[in-house]
């Protein structure tokens, strides 16, 4: 889709100041393209579409929480009634639950695969009929570096995120002779508000002994140490729409996601750097417990 301007586009998961979501929004809004913002938190949202209202476009926006299929058709007929035919559809939004697996409650489980997995199926049987009636359309999904690395936790969050990869590419390959382009965003590590509003499941011991407060400092510190290689979502967005107007399968931020996916082809390398990854998280993790007087590993045992 080399020409956006003109074309109509619904974007989920835009309010967040610090978001991919409204990120993309303003730059495919530079381009031209009208736009359907949705959200849950629908007053930071209206904040985004009053910063999109400057360049022009049309622009609506509406509280949607993705995890429900009955706000999907909802929107799917306030899409239609207000831009009309879709020509892009965006599955942005996305959450995470920190914790082990046997921290982590069912509950948990459903919550994030609610919001990042069944939500894109949703949208599957919402707006993906229309753009093959129309034989036309492109459909672009926001996974992770987590949907190509299996990183230890967040577990439910990397589950998925390899879920959206593995959809994309069938899609991809079903979708591809009825006129309809599918793209998988991969974005490496950008300053998004999902490192600081993420829940995360600690062992009850550890919350007996130390509290919620100290243990929220411990992780707010790890995060900090992690966003000091990251990037912003504006910076990132616009290689994104770039790519998006190239139609690749495959939009990165960081070449050295092509350097994973050729390692998938040879499995004894990528199971090295498997250990690798998971080694340097679990360190980086009992180093910051450590410097906090805590030894991890005793209280591990306590599941």
């Amino acid at each position: 889709m080399k020409e956006l301007k003109g074309k109509n586009c619904f974007i989920t998961g835009a309010a967040s100041n610090k978001g991919i979501g409204r990120s993309l929004a303003i730059e495919l809004a530079k381009e031209g393209m009208n736009l359907f913002i949705t959200d849950i938190n629908m007053k930071d949202l209206e904040k985004v579409k009053k910063e999109i209202e400057e360049f022009g476009v049309k622009i609506f926006a509406g509280k949607c929480d993705v995890s429900k299929f009955e706000d999907w058709e909802k929107y799917e007929e306030d899409f239609r009634s207000s831009l009309g035919e879709i020509d892009q559809l965006i599955n942005n939004a996305g959450i995470a639950i920190g914790g082990s697996i046997i921290e982590l409650s069912l509950e948990d489980w459903e919550k994030v695969l609610g919001v990042n997995l069944w939500s894109i199926i949703y949208s599957l049987k919402t707006f993906v009929p229309r753009m093959m009636a129309k034989g036309s359309g492109h459909l672009v999904n926001v996974a992770s570096g987590a949907g190509i690395l299996g990183s230890s936790e967040p577990l439910p969050y990397v589950t998925s995120k390899f879920s959206i990869v593995g959809m994309s590419e069938a899609l991809y390959g079903s979708l591809h002779g009825l006129g309809i382009k599918v793209s998988i965003i991969l974005p490496w590590i950008i300053a998004t508000n999902i490192w600081t509003s993420s829940e995360a499941r600690f062992p009850q011991k550890l919350l007996d002994d130390f509290g919620i407060q100290k243990l929220e400092e411990i992780g707010q510190k790890v995060r900090e140490s992690v966003l000091e290689t990251a990037v912003s979502p504006d910076e990132v967005a616009k290689i994104y729409v770039k790519e998006i107007k190239e139609d690749k399968l495959y939009i990165c931020d960081n070449k050295d996601y092509f350097n994973i996916l050729e390692l998938k082809g040879k499995p004894k390398q990528y199971e090295n750097l498997l250990k690798f990854v998971h080694a340097q998280s679990a360190k980086s993790m009992k180093d910051a417990y450590r410097r906090a007087g805590i030894k991890i590993d005793d209280y591990r045992k306590f599941n």
